[in-house]
């Protein structure tokens, strides 16, 4: 009884800590008339289940007629379900990456329809938190904006991938490599010092994969000079013994000995030092710098906030499934997003995103 208690005690500060930050009130309720039969095959990641069990029994309130089959190894099998027709629907805690994307193509010759179902976690691990970028405390720059980023981050290219299309957009030349503190407008002692990027290794991983979508306009080409630490030991978590550091504490190992340098990780490891602080962050030039705050993720300010996706195979032209839209309509509800919430970790969605996400399933 006082364990339930409590469970019931955490998802009410849950909820009004995130209700803080938005109003579910905006979003439509969803009104279903068992109108809807069949089974929906979802595949996708794992951390996603209690969420999706919300979703599932949310509908079944108003689609006594749905069923479905659950399939969660990981968030990595969901698109290549979809293109092998064994998968009605897609969960993935991160956008689809571009080989996933173009592997999709490959079969069908069009891309997956993507779908914005909640927003990522704040700070909780495994949920995907948003790249947040950090600097020694004792460096005085307070604020970035996402061209700087690039800069700082990046290097020189010829274009970026604009989902499976190679787009010459995002193409610059060295001029707009930062390399030094100065060139961010720090005078004195810092003006000519170097900067010391720091994030994870260039595998295929969602933080540097976001970072490559959001900062560099699709572009993969990286500063040289970036130290890379791997996102986590290949084998190391399921053996015996004390856990290994993991990528990201050693980052901010890393960030919190070097003056010079700067570095983007999750928030959850960056709280355990203080020696590094967060800088604010502006689409551009022209702000507003947005803080790294819980409420700032929520309400979806923060430029780097990550969403989490559902993709299904819908031809161009031609309407989606009835039960999928179905399904998806109520995701996109207040009941749906209130699950969200339920869940603990992610973030509803805010109702303006909510809305732009349902015109996708006219």
């Amino acid at each position: 009884m006082r364990r339930t208690q409590m469970i019931a005690l955490i998802i009410t500060a849950l909820v009004a800590t995130a209700g803080s930050a938005q109003n579910l009130d905006g979003l439509p309720l969803y009104q279903g008339n068992n109108d809807q039969f069949g089974e929906i095959r979802i595949w996708g990641n794992e951390t996603m289940l209690q969420m999706l069990t919300a979703w599932e029994l949310g509908i079944h309130e108003h689609q006594r007629g749905l069923r479905f089959a659950d399939v969660l190894p990981s968030g990595a099998a969901a698109i290549g379900a979809l293109y092998t027709g064994v998968a009605d629907l897609g969960l993935m805690g991160h956008h689809s990456w571009p080989m996933e994307t173009l592997a999709f193509h490959e079969v069908y010759g069009y891309d997956p329809l993507e779908i914005i179902v909640a927003t990522g976690a704040y700070d909780v691990p495994a949920k995907m938190p948003a790249n947040v970028i950090y600097v020694n405390k004792k460096n005085p720059l307070v604020k970035l904006d996402v061209q700087q980023l690039d800069g700082i981050f990046g290097s020189q290219r010829t274009g970026g991938w604009q989902g499976t299309h190679w787009s010459t957009a995002s193409a610059r030349g060295p001029d707009k490599n930062i390399r030094t503190w100065g060139q961010l407008g720090l005078t004195g002692e810092w003006a000519d010092k170097p900067i010391h990027p720091y994030a994870y290794d260039l595998s295929a991983n969602s933080f540097c994969l976001s970072m490559q979508r959001m900062a560099f306009q699709g572009g993969d080409k990286w500063n040289p000079e970036l130290h890379e630490f791997a996102l986590n030991e290949v084998g190391m978590l399921f053996k015996p013994g004390p856990r290994p550091p993991q990528g990201c504490e050693m980052i901010i190992d890393a960030l919190s000995k070097d003056p010079y340098g700067i570095a983007y990780t999750a928030p959850q490891c960056a709280r355990k030092s203080n020696e590094v602080r967060p800088l604010a962050l502006a689409a551009d030039a022209r702000g507003p710098f947005v803080e790294p705050t819980l409420e700032n993720m929520a309400n979806r300010t923060y430029p780097l906030v990550e969403s989490i996706y559902v993709y299904i195979n819908r031809p161009p032209g031609q309407p989606v499934d009835p039960k999928l839209k179905a399904f998806l309509t109520y995701i996109l509800s207040r009941q749906g997003q209130e699950g969200v919430l339920r869940d603990g970790g992610y973030l509803p969605l805010t109702p303006e995103v909510a809305r732009e996400q349902l015109k996708k399933l006219e």
